[in-house]
C-alpha cells in the first residue's frame, strides 16, 4: 500500500474522507505529494493540470473607500476539474489564505453556479473550462495608507481532478499602484457575479415573515 507524504497531512478533509469509505477511491485512486508551484510569488502558476491567475478589478481606482475585487481565475485542461464550496460525494474545495496590507480585509470568494460532474456513481460538483473565483476586499473604516502600491499576496490550494487526483498549491502576489484603475478584466468579473447563484424569488420575504 501506498504510504503517503507529509503533505498529505495538509489535507485532514481529504484524508477523513479517504477512510470514510471505497467511493472516494473511485475518484482518488492515487494522490501524489501536493506541488509547490511557485517559488518566486507573482500573478500566474502553470501545472499540466491547470493555469491559475490572481485578477484585480478596481473600477474606481485603488484607494481607500473604493470598491476593489481580486479572482484567482483557473483554467483547466480538457478532462480536468477543481471543486465548488459543497463538492458533493467527494472532493475538495478551493481554499485561499490573503495576506493584505493593514486596513483591508477579505471577504468569502463569491462563488459561481457550479457544473455537475458525476464519476461513476459520484454526483461531484466543480468547474471545468474556465472559472473566476471573485473575493472583495474591504476597507476599514477611516483606513489611509502613505504607500505608493499595494502589496497583496495569496496562498491557494486546490484539488484537480480527472479520474484521480493531485492536489496542487501557489503562491501569487501582485502590486496595486494607488490611485490606478484596474478595468482590464472587467468583463469577467462581471459574468462571475451574473454566475453566482441568486436567491430564489421571495425567499427573503419568507424568511422575514417567518423570523429567520
Amino acid at each position: 500500500m501506498k504510504r503517503w507524504s507529509s503533505s498529505w497531512s495538509r489535507w485532514p478533509l481529504l484524508r477523513a474522507a479517504a477512510r470514510a469509505g471505497a467511493a472516494l477511491a473511485l475518484c482518488l485512486p492515487a494522490l501524489p505529494t501536493a506541488q509547490a508551484l511557485n517559488l518566486a510569488p507573482g500573478a500566474r502558476v502553470t501545472t499540466p493540470q491547470v493555469q491559475a491567475e490572481l485578477l484585480a478589478h478596481a473600477p474606481e481606482g485603488v484607494g481607500p473607500g473604493k470598491p476593489l475585487q481580486l479572482g484567482l481565475r483557473l483554467t483547466h485542461q480538457p478532462g480536468w476539474h477543481t471543486y465548488w464550496k459543497n463538492p458533493g460525494d467527494s472532493g475538495l474545495p478551493v481554499t485561499l489564505q490573503w495576506t493584505l496590507p493593514p486596513g483591508l480585509s477579505a471577504g468569502d470568494i463569491q462563488w459561481p453556479t457550479p457544473q455537475r460532474i458525476p464519476i461513476g456513481d459520484l454526483a461531484n460538483y466543480g468547474y471545468e473550462g474556465r472559472v473566476l473565483l471573485p473575493v472583495p476586499l474591504r476597507w476599514a473604516g477611516g483606513a489611509a495608507t502613505t504607500a505608493e502600491a499595494l502589496t497583496l499576496r495569496l496562498k491557494a490550494s486546490w484539488l484537480v481532478c480527472r479520474r484521480e487526483c493531485i492536489p496542487e498549491e501557489g503562491e501569487f502576489a501582485l502590486q496595486l499602484p494607488l490611485g490606478g484603475t484596474g478595468t482590464r478584466h472587467t468583463a469577467e468579473f462581471e459574468e462571475a457575479a451574473r454566475a453566482s447563484p441568486r436567491p430564489a424569488a421571495g425567499a427573503s420575504a419568507r424568511g422575514e415573515a417567518t423570523g429567520q
